[in-house]
């Protein structure tokens, strides 16, 4: 064999029935442009390290001597390259909603707790259709290691029309049926959040399109590990966010509504900057963003892994719906006090978030070579291990020696106190949960994940229902969320454990 590597500048994907015939017959010279396959666009630039945009461009498309260079596990140099960015990306939302919940809790405790029921409703709902973001992840990390350049215009179209469409149709239904909805499920102690609550969720059904189109562009930036811009677009609409904050809360005295359209301005903001960095190229390859009605074989291919996995997120949603849900029903000092514990973990969430993330990114295009999978999960599990120790030092640091960042209510940080520790061991837990559940959806475990969802969610309602039973109050609330990630972890385990102990055929 030659030394050295050449490119492939025809851009025959990899692992796909006609480049390994072509390997098995060719001599990498002979390899022409007539028989790549007709609908790959020609990238001929395409090198190791990142391209212009900040696209963490695939080394691994080349041929070495006589025989085809196999994709490698990435480092764990490159998955934390790729990682903290990530995090950077996912904290955005959580620090804000730490800011609204301390900018609008410094001007009414009432507002302060009438934020729960009111961004479990917006929040909640839009979560359950980040099964869009999931599909583009899964899709797309696939099509742009293959350099295939029509197939990722075709399919990013597909996502943004479908995530348009979905977002009005959602944003629509909260604003219709949120002031109907708040006087069923708050209880007749606490009707004073029912109106602060209905104003929220109304002003935020407004810029529900927007959260839906902006979530595709930063999940297909990410599946061609491009974090730099969707790292751009979120410090841009999180500086949106607290000015708006501060100006309509503080200043104008806006109170909850001055902090939803703040919500509602930096998400219309980061749309707009995500489609301005995407409009020409996207992964060092053309682009051109349209309005298109998906094909029913495109629309097949999301429903595949849409379908599983919206049912998976809807049960979550379920869960920590009726548990927040349950707090709201506490009194307004208890329910103030779980905004702050609820947001303090979804702040805490994201590292553990940014491993699912990069799990659904990276494995994919090892999908197939065992050692490589292997290596890449061990090394996924073992960094939330990390994480999980860190999230614990910090959230008790947060908790127990710094609660006026929270709070300057005595009463409220007497609550969170007493439920500090239970924080910290969900805060535990999580990383190991979220991260393992990043390599099922990876390695396409959809309906197992999806039957152990809904095992999870049955045991987590009849847990509420014995709580409501025996008196409910705010530890045992935090009880429930730390049964929840033990019953996640242990389904997840059981199905990677074996597979990790499974010994490697010396031909994989």
């Amino acid at each position: 064999g030659r030394k050295g590597r050449e490119r492939v500048s025809q851009g025959i994907p990899r692992r796909s029935k006609s480049y390994e015939n072509l390997l098995t017959r060719c001599d990498p010279q002979e390899l022409t442009r007539e028989e790549a396959p007709a609908e790959t666009t020609e990238v001929s630039e395409v090198v190791g390290g990142e391209d212009a945009l900040g696209t963490l461009t695939d080394p691994n498309l080349v041929v070495d001597g006589e025989a085809g260079t196999a994709p490698k596990e990435a480092s764990v140099a490159e998955l934390l390259k790729f990682t903290v960015p990530t995090m950077g990306i996912w904290l955005a939302s959580p620090i804000l909603s730490l800011v609204d919940a301390t900018v609008v809790g410094s001007q009414s405790v009432v507002e302060l707790a009438a934020l729960t029921p009111g961004t479990v409703l917006v929040d909640y709902l839009v979560y359950v259709f980040t099964f869009l973001g999931i599909a583009t992840t899964n899709i797309l990390s696939v099509t742009v290691a293959e350099r295939n350049a029509k197939k990722t215009e075709s399919r990013l179209n597909d996502a943004l029309t479908l995530g348009l469409v979905c977002g009005v149709v959602l944003g629509g239904l909260i604003f219709v049926v949120n002031g109907k909805l708040f006087p069923m499920v708050i209880g007749a102690g606490a009707q004073e959040l029912v109106k602060p609550a209905s104003v929220y969720a109304s002003i935020r059904a407004l810029g529900v399109p927007f959260a839906l189109v902006g979530m595709v562009l930063n999940c297909a930036f990410l599946a061609s590990k491009n974090t730099r811009i969707p790292l751009i677009s979120t410090l841009i609409g999180g500086f949106v966010n607290l000015g708006g904050d501060i100006a309509l809360v503080n200043y104008l005295g806006w109170g909850i509504a001055g902090a939803a359209w703040a919500t509602v301005l930096s998400q219309l903001l980061t749309v707009v900057v995500l489609c301005a960095y995407a409009s020409g190229t996207f992964a060092g390859m053309p682009f051109r963003m349209r309005m298109k009605v998906p094909k029913l074989s495109s629309l097949l291919e999301f429903v595949r892994i849409a379908g599983p996995v919206s049912i998976i997120l809807l049960s979550k949603v379920v869960v920590f719906s009726v548990v927040s849900l349950s707090a709201a029903n506490l009194g307004a000092t208890a329910s103030a006090a779980h905004t702050l514990l609820f947001n303090v973990f979804l702040f805490f969430c994201v590292p553990g978030d940014s491993l699912n993330q990069c799990a659904q990114t990276f494995l994919p295009p090892v999908a197939g070579i065992l050692k490589s999978e292997k290596v890449l999960k061990t090394r996924i599990i073992l960094t939330g291990n990390v994480i999980g120790v860190a999230n614990v030092i910090l959230a008790l640091l947060l908790i127990f020696c710094f609660p006026q960042i929270l709070t300057t209510d005595a009463l409220v940080t007497r609550a969170l106190q007493g439920c500090g520790a239970l924080l910290s061991l969900v805060l535990f837990l999580h990383p190991f949960g979220i991260s393992t559940e990043g390599i099922l959806m990876a390695t396409k475990e959809f309906d197992y994940l999806l039957g152990t969802y809904i095992i999870n969610m049955l045991c987590m309602l009849g847990t509420v229902k014995l709580i409501g039973a025996t008196g409910p109050n705010l530890s045992k609330v935090w009880i429930s969320l730390a049964f929840m990630q033990v019953l996640r972890l242990a389904a997840n385990m059981r199905k990677i454990i074996p597979q990790q102990m499974k010994r490697i055929p010396k031909t994989a």
